[in-house]
């Protein structure tokens, strides 16, 4: 199968080989989503992960892919792999400050603070809400460090 440029990034950024890629017929990709979804719910991340690497290469432009791919590898404590798809998210959901908080949450687990406090700060600009701008400045007081 011909793999666009972008798709061809994606892979890369996943550390996986073309071989490893299967493509799924765009009438199962909603199974492929609630399957994915189950797993997730069920707590099997790593599962949950691979369903949404192969729904990510499929559409890479669906943000919803890219959101499922992005928690899971989090809840699997793949922070950096979560680091990246929580990226693509927030550059295909252009002004959420959900896909940077969360980006934060995982530099604060690889002890980062320093970009973990850029991604506060970005999530804080585009933040509505004030449950989510408490968590904010919650977790940038308890992080906080001069340099």
């Amino acid at each position: 199968m011909m793999r666009t440029t972008f798709q061809k990034e994606v892979m890369e950024i996943l550390g996986i080989t073309e071989n490893q890629v299967s493509s799924i017929p765009l009438d199962k990709e909603r199974d492929f989503y609630a399957l994915a979804f189950e797993m997730y719910e069920k707590g099997d991340y790593r599962g949950a992960a691979a369903l949404f690497t192969q729904l990510v290469l499929t559409d890479p432009f669906s943000q919803h892919y890219w959101h499922g791919l992005a928690s899971s590898k989090q809840m699997a404590r793949e922070y950096h792999a979560a680091m990246h798809a929580w990226s693509l998210v927030a550059l295909l959901k252009e002004g959420d400050p959900m896909p940077h908080f969360h980006a934060a949450e995982c530099l604060l687990s690889l002890d980062d603070k320093e970009e973990a406090l850029k991604a506060l700060d970005a999530a804080l600009n585009f933040c509505k809400d004030e449950t989510l701008q408490e968590k904010i400045h919650l977790l940038k007081a308890i992080h906080y460090v001069r340099h």
